[in-house]
């Protein structure tokens, strides 16, 4: 493989801008290389003399020329690379050391083209070693965060483990007792070890995050806790923190990778390019300018090798009893090589190829279903109603459901469940803390609402036995029409209480807002439903107008506010300065469909579906595939927003210590 290929293929995507151009700069040199072919360059002439008279080729461009002093010692010498104090604009440190080339021969015969090259190829090399800086700056900052994290966490296993030997204070009620013989535990190693008994970090003001707690038990602990004027802790509490620790390390530990790797690669890729400017040129540039670069911080800054170092030491020695192979092996990443061993029904881990091959698989099982309710209903030779007809979407519903609420460890157990409890907690809002996944798929759940009302339907028609008859009678009654529009509400709902809790929690107002439009949303859906039961020109205007509006107002924040798009004055015009799609014009096309996709909602509001060749159940079937559609695109570009957003914020570390006073332990 090209190493423009291999360095394309290893990097990080997140980071994508940051890397060396190597593509760029290759073009240049072809370019070069074309008009070295067609242009014979003389041989130039070296000494102080020439620098002297040639100083205004090299003066405009770096800026660094100082009198008269002869800058070279020998006539083989191409380039002379000065570092500068002085930082360009984009820097905001004043104390920043920055790197310019001038180049040293005559600018006839092709030498504009190489001074070119030596132009992009330092800011190329400023580029790279800006962002490796500021990244070294960011991973030192977070082992400050987990040192002190770490140090919170063996003092919480000294008092959990005082707690336990002492017989006057007792485990609160309904907690399992700490065994005595703690001792042996390789958790409380870490405590003779560190040999902190004596000036443990207090644990006054620290709260654990306890985000998986069940509500009720989480306040019936609020309320034992108020009664008792020392703090205790749980075993439960130390378990929990003691994960979310070692899963921090982990994701620590991986960046550092990552940023290790993203070193070595530019350092491979500058070097690779200057040795095909020396092949194609036939001068002798690399060594002074590799010189320079072993010299600058991206060559000699050896901070992130010790950080590892020390994340390997203290992650064996806290989270594998002093296992080395142990520790090193957990903090790795691992492939699932279990893929190419078990099968299907194994319960593997849902990957996207899965994903891909569940989705197809129910799509094939609901055709079967459509097509053999169409062949039993269509068969000249039946002649009459048969009930199997009408049991067959029935049964399709019950394998669905057999298949999500099935207990044994196949057909992706642990997604499923994992699905089911994402499904309570939406369920439940804003009983539980909001979790990226709970407010996802609630999003999900706002476009399922013709599917929910068909469930409503299957219950009614199949419970009062109209199926027996194939008759209707649903919407006569009152009760009925209540459900379908609180059966429609309830995603809505679930997800504006998920915005207030985060607003709340976070102080954050954008929450506030988001939380109006999913109640505007529910006003729309309710007075559109009704003016579905009641007709009438005054329940149309509240539809149309009501509808209009959340349908600007949703449409300005799937844009704006989840996709990140319309900034003026973003890298990308219009759009977001990260972008993981090379094409821009999807981005647009995404926009246009999403806000034409958005009025289609509006359709059966202004009576747009009156064509006498399609009936009224087959149009809102049509409009509900659509919004399917539009949640789909709407998606991938949510998904690409929220992970730029966690890159640059910093978000990735779940930790499990927090302190009162807002300062994160």
């Amino acid at each position: 493989m090209k190493f423009g290929k291999e360095l394309a293929f290893q990097t990080v995507q997140e980071w994508q801008e940051a890397y060396m151009d190597y593509k760029h700069l290759k073009k240049l040199l072809k370019n070069m290389l074309k008009f070295r072919q067609h242009h014979a360059s003389p041989s130039p002439v070296g000494g102080c003399g020439f620098l002297t008279r040639k100083s205004t080729l090299y003066r405009s461009f770096s800026g660094l020329t100082g009198g008269d002093r002869c800058l070279i010692t020998s006539e083989d010498e191409v380039i002379l690379v000065h570092p500068v104090v002085q930082p360009p604009e984009s820097s905001e440190n004043d104390h920043d050391v920055f790197y310019q080339t001038i180049f040293l021969k005559p600018a006839e015969d092709g030498g504009e083209n190489e001074i070119r090259f030596f132009q992009i190829l330092d800011k190329e090399f400023n580029k790279v070693l800006r962002f490796y800086k500021e990244k070294v700056e960011a991973v030192t900052q977070h082992a400050v965060e987990l040192s002190k994290q770490m140090d919170t966490l063996i003092a919480l296993r000294i008092e959990v483990h005082q707690q336990a030997v002492e017989p006057s204070n007792p485990e609160p009620e309904g907690n399992e007792p700490v065994d005595g013989g703690h001792d042996e535990d390789p958790a409380m190693n870490v405590v003779q070890e560190r040999g902190i008994i004596d000036q443990e970090p207090s644990l006054g003001r620290v709260k654990i995050k306890m985000e998986g707690k069940c509500p009720l038990r989480k306040l019936r602990t609020i309320v034992k806790s108020t009664k008792k004027s020392r703090l205790t802790f749980r075993i439960e509490e130390l378990r929990r923190a003691e994960e979310k620790l070692r899963r921090a390390f982990i994701e620590y530990h991986q960046q550092l990778a990552l940023l290790k790797r993203y070193r070595l690669l530019n350092i491979l890729a500058f070097t690779k390019i200057l040795k095909k400017y020396d092949k194609i040129t036939s001068r002798s540039a690399s060594s002074n300018y590799l010189q320079m670069m072993d010299k600058s911080d991206l060559g000699s800054l050896d901070e992130v090798n010790k950080l590892i170092g020390r994340v390997e030491a203290t992650f064996i020695k806290h989270f594998s009893n002093g296992n080395r192979r142990k520790g090193v092996k957990l903090l790795k990443p691992r492939n699932k090589m279990e893929k190419h061993r078990t099968t299907f029904v194994l319960g593997t881990e849902l990957g996207f190829r899965e994903i891909f091959l569940l989705a197809s698989a129910l799509s094939v099982l609901t055709l079967v279903a459509v097509l053999s309710n169409l062949d039993m209903e269509m068969d000249p030779r039946t002649r009459r109603f048969q009930t199997l007809t009408e049991l067959v979407p029935a049964g399709l519903v019950m394998v669905l459901l057999l298949i999500t609420f099935c207990p044994l460890n196949i057909l992706y157990c642990s997604s499923r469940f994992f699905l089911i409890r994402c499904a309570w907690r939406c369920l439940l809002a804003p009983l539980y803390k909001v979790t990226f996944s709970d407010f996802f798929l609630a999003d999900q759940l706002t476009s399922q609402v013709q599917a929910f009302r068909s469930l409503q339907f299957y219950f009614c028609y199949y419970g009062r036995g109209d199926f027996k008859r194939r008759s209707n009678r649903c919407l006569e009654s009152r009760v009925y029409e209540i459900f379908y529009i609180v059966v429609a509400v309830i995603p809505f709902w679930s997800r504006a209480v998920q915005c207030l809790r985060r607003m709340f929690e976070d102080k954050d107002l954008i929450q506030g807002l988001n939380s109006l439009k999913y109640f505007s949303t529910v006003a729309a859906l309710v007075i559109r439903t009704i003016y579905d039961f009641r007709r009438g020109t005054f329940w149309k205007i509240m539809a149309a107008s009501s509808s209009g509006v959340t349908t600007i107002f949703n449409a300005y924040w799937d844009i704006v506010m989840d996709w990140g798009f319309l900034q003026k004055k973003a890298r990308n015009p219009w759009l977001r300065d990260k972008l993981s799609v090379s094409n821009k014009a999807i981005y647009f096309v995404a926009i246009i469909g999403n806000i034409l996709l958005r009025l289609a909602w509006m359709q059966s509001v202004l009576d747009f579906n009156e064509a006498p060749f399609l009936h009224r159940t087959v149009v809102i079937a049509l409009v509900a595939c659509l919004e399917i559609l539009r949640r789909g695109i709407w998606n991938f570009f949510r998904l690409e927003n929220e992970h730029f957003d966690i890159i640059e914020k910093n978000r990735a570390f779940r930790l499990p210590f927090h302190c009162e006073d807002d300062k994160v332990l």
